[in-house]
């Protein structure tokens, strides 16, 4: 008995399947780099949520209250650390800590400034949007990701 009841098809246990089978028929375009822009999104929003409010309670807080020693935030301490003659770890995670910083806060404002305008209005520009607003964040990453590397690599 159990047996007859698997080899029959019963629509009521699969509800979607029709709407599956519709959706496959129309062959749309495969959807190749959304996901990594959205990707890219998420991951920018969780770099600047997560990154840029501590770097502002360092400045704007923990150096007048006293929690951080005013010369760690110096442009002396920066430049010194940023040296590549030093080739030190603590220059390489300012550098790693500023090019994440930048690069996640640009690819976060671009995407999020193209949907804000596809929403005002220009929903019709969608892909010229896209290539503009993304090229931008790549163009400002790669120049961090160049500033982040000189002297180290170049």
């Amino acid at each position: 008995m159990a047996e007859e009841a698997r080899s029959e098809f019963d629509a009521r246990y699969n509800p979607g399947h029709e709407v599956i089978r519709v959706q496959a028929a129309r062959k749309e375009r495969e959807v190749v780099l959304e996901p990594l822009f959205w990707g890219l999104f998420s991951l920018g929003g969780f770099l600047t949520a997560f990154l840029l409010p501590i770097t502002i309670l360092a400045v704007s807080f923990f150096v007048p209250l006293g929690f951080w020693p005013a010369d760690r935030i110096g442009y002396d301490w920066l430049t010194n650390a940023m040296n590549p003659a030093a080739a030190n770890l603590q220059g390489l995670l300012v550098r790693a800590f500023f090019l994440l910083v930048i690069a996640g806060g640009l690819f976060h404002g671009a995407h999020r400034f193209k949907y804000m305008l596809m929403e005002a209005g220009a929903r019709k520009h969608e892909s010229g949007l896209g290539v503009i607003l993304y090229g931008l964040a790549i163009l400002g990453s790669l120049g961090a990701l160049y500033y982040a590397v000189k002297g180290w690599i170049l």
